[in-house]
């Protein structure tokens, strides 16, 4: 596992600042967001856009976040 690889940074675009990412943030939409389909859409937007890399070196990173956006999707809805 490479200590300077970012995956929040790198696959989501969430800077170090803003790290560890809220729900909202993780599914890059706006805080407080209450519609459903948004957040559904949201959430399957940023687990396709994570699947590219599930079999790379990064392979458990990238399940980690995939687990964190199902989580934010539950928790939102």
């Amino acid at each position: 596992m490479d200590p300077e690889f970012d995956p929040y940074r790198r696959w989501l675009g969430i800077p170090p600042d803003e790290q560890p990412p809220n729900h909202y943030r993780l599914l890059g939409i706006g805080l407080f967001e209450s519609d459903v389909d948004v957040i559904n859409n949201a959430a399957e937007r940023q687990m396709t856009h994570l699947r590219r890399f599930q079999t790379g070196v990064h392979a458990a990173e990238c399940q980690r976040l995939l687990n964190e956006v199902a989580a934010a999707r539950i928790c939102l809805t």
